[in-house]
């Protein structure tokens, strides 16, 4: 549970002793789901605003002046307000007038009216703001690299920092892939990793990658060691830039000396470090936004093939590619990279059960598609990327992906997110295609 913090906004016609009197009835609502009671002083407030009990009437002007206060975002878009009314003292009039000035003023707001201490809708709802306001603010204060540029086929996703940061509030580093690549150079040197060992012994983590595969295929021990490798310096990149996640340009990896990122990239999101391939910015910023909205790495893969069914029916989708974060498998087995026969590819298995696909695009990356679904089978076919899935979904959905796309790879995510993902498109004015 998310907790959040609140402040009470009452009239200056009502003393103090009124207000505790008022507010001592939903008092333990409030703190039973994890909230904070903080004042409106008069220093700079913090970044994000605190949840709102306007307790009375004649407060908005009060809710104004704190939020004239607050530090201009970056993106531009002031941050939601989220606005909590009872049902006397003219509470709910006062809610209404503030959220419409927020949205006069370029942002958003929600109203969350509280029938009674033991409203249970009023609880769901004010916990999915917790959430929401969370997942926000995080996605505003993430520090995304990107290792090198979009690849050259990525004709449609490679938007600007200033895209990110408008729509999303992200913060985009473009590292140059020299910089990986000379750090890679250095890890082979013996002496250079103390703790993992020079070049020519696995890491930890390769070598719990290596147990728990159920199979290998193609790979050598030593395509494994260079998987290694790769892993250890985007890890020291990460680190050094203080990255909540990364995009990298990996088919440059191959050529550079035979070496993948898919072991690399798998590792990463399962350590928290969202991680995408091919430099790909929307589909980056779909990972890092399926996490903060379900609490688990998002797989990123091509929509291979596409049925779709009689109109009003179900059709599929067929999802594939060569990386995957293995704590969302059931199993797996290690293969050779698909386009290359090179290096060293993660061939998943998924267990069957409700998914969410997004992709996220457009000039200004102020658009998504967005749709749930059902997972299930994971095929095998040698004709594409190991990792493989079926999803079963509605026939208007994937009309929409083939007739407005935004682009080539989705994300997936596990589970059931399509209302809430809605509700941060509303709040931070991203239109839903």
């Amino acid at each position: 549970m998310d907790g959040f913090a609140y402040t009470v906004v009452s009239s200056i016609l009502h003393d103090r002793n009124a207000v505790e009197r008022i507010f001592s009835s939903f008092e333990p609502l409030l703190s039973g789901l994890g909230g904070s009671r903080i004042e409106m002083d008069k220093g700079v407030p913090a970044i994000p605003p605190p949840f709102f009990f306007i307790l009375t009437g004649g407060t908005e002007g009060s809710v104004l002046e704190y939020l004239s206060r607050l530090p201009h975002p970056p993106s531009g878009k002031p941050f939601p307000l989220v606005l909590l009314a009872h049902t006397h003292h003219n509470s709910l009039p006062a809610a209404l007038e503030i959220a419409a000035r927020a949205r006069q003023d370029g942002g958003s707001a929600l109203v969350i009216q509280i029938h009674s201490i033991d409203d249970a809708m009023a609880r769901d709802e004010i916990l999915e703001a917790a959430g929401l306001m969370h997942a926000i603010a995080s996605m505003r204060e993430s520090r995304i690299g990107a290792v090198g540029e979009a690849s050259n086929w990525l004709v449609a996703s490679s938007q600007s920092a200033a895209a990110i940061s408008s729509s999303w509030g992200s913060r985009l580093e473009s590292i140059p892939i020299d910089d990986l690549k000379k750090a890679i150079v250095a890890l082979r040197k013996p002496g250079q990793d103390s703790k993992d060992g020079d070049s020519g012994t696995l890491g930890e983590q390769s070598s719990l990658f290596i147990k728990h595969a159920c199979c290998t295929k193609e790979p050598a021990l030593e395509d494994v060691r260079k998987s290694d490798i790769v892993y250890r310096a985007l890890k020291n990149i990460v680190a050094e830039r203080k990255l909540d996640a990364l995009t990298l340009r990996c088919f440059d990896i191959l050529g550079f000396d035979g070496s993948t990122g898919c072991f690399a990239l798998s590792q990463l999101a399962d350590e928290g470090i969202d991680a995408g391939c091919e430099g790909d910015i929307p589909s980056i910023l779909g990972l890092r936004w399926m996490r903060l909205l379900s609490g688990k790495p998002g797989w990123m893969a091509n929509p291979s093939e596409i049925w779709t069914g009689q109109e009003g029916g179900k059709g599929k989708v067929l999802l594939a590619h060569c990386t995957v974060p293995r704590s969302l498998l059931t199993k797996y087995g290690i293969r050779s990279h698909f386009e290359s026969g090179l290096g060293v590819a993660v061939a998943g298995s998924f267990a069957p059960g409700p998914v969410t696909l997004l992709r996220i695009g457009g000039v200004g990356l102020d658009k998504a598609w967005l749709a749930e679904g059902f997972l299930t089978e994971c095929p095998s076919d040698e004709g594409l990327c190991r990792t493989q899935a079926i999803i079963e979904m509605e026939n208007a959905d994937l009309e929409k992906l083939l007739e407005s796309p935004l682009g080539n790879h989705l994300v997936m995510g596990v589970g059931h997110w399509g209302k809430l993902a809605r509700r941060y498109l509303a709040l931070e004015d991203i239109a839903e295609v």
